[in-house]
């Protein structure tokens, strides 16, 4: 049978142009499969350069995350240094009796009181007496707030150098009351009665 079709191929006036469009079918049969591998590589090719391309730019920004890291790293512990938590009690204690005596005060009485806990929201002031809002946002933490009372005695230019001393220390207060009265045997020398307030914060999940 294929000797019959060569024969009658090979008579035909028409051959060459027979020839030629079954070799062009042949080569487009052929060249279709590697055309759509062309065409596949190249969409490979451009999905892996679009990644490349991402992967860069993230890398250029990898300074500027490393920077906004290390300056949230560094305000967090400016104010991990300005609160007082049950690890500062003793520290603030001693704190508070020198700068005292360096202030030429005599100590009578320092008294830490159990602190107080309450939800803690966004834009809350410490000090308010009503706490949160209904607006306000929550958060994961209680505000911790603990009353010192300090008790001192001398006299008004002694006193004055020791609340001046307290007032730069960076550490979270509020001066909540303060009662200043002359002592019975000497009118020159003053007794002040200090109540501090001084605040934590701590997560929930911590407070037992």
């Amino acid at each position: 049978m294929i000797q019959t079709i060569a024969e009658r191929l090979a008579a035909s006036p028409h051959r060459w142009l027979i020839v030629t469009a079954v070799t062009c079918v042949l080569a487009l049969a052929s060249a279709l499969p590697q055309v759509d591998l062309l065409i596949a590589e190249r969409s490979e090719r451009s999905e892996l350069q679009a990644e490349l391309t991402q992967a860069e730019a993230s890398a250029a920004q990898l300074p500027v995350y490393e920077r906004e890291y290390s300056a949230k790293e560094q305000k967090l512990e400016r104010l991990r240094q300005r609160v007082v938590d049950e690890s500062q009690l003793a520290s603030l204690r001693t704190w508070l009796v020198d700068a005292a005596r360096q202030s030429g005060c005599q100590v009578r009485r320092i008294d830490l009181a159990n602190p107080s806990l309450r939800p803690w929201s966004d834009d809350e002031n410490p000090i308010s007496p009503t706490g949160p809002t209904n607006k306000s946002k929550a958060t994961p933490f209680q505000l911790q707030t603990r009353a010192v009372t300090f008790s001192v005695t001398g006299s008004s230019n002694e006193l004055v150098a020791l609340l001046k001393a307290i007032d730069v220390d960076r550490r979270l207060k509020h001066a909540s009351n303060i009662e200043l009265k002359p002592m019975a045997r000497n009118a020159q020398e003053l007794q002040l009665e200090l109540t501090l307030w001084y605040f934590a914060l701590v997560r929930t999940s911590d407070v037992a």
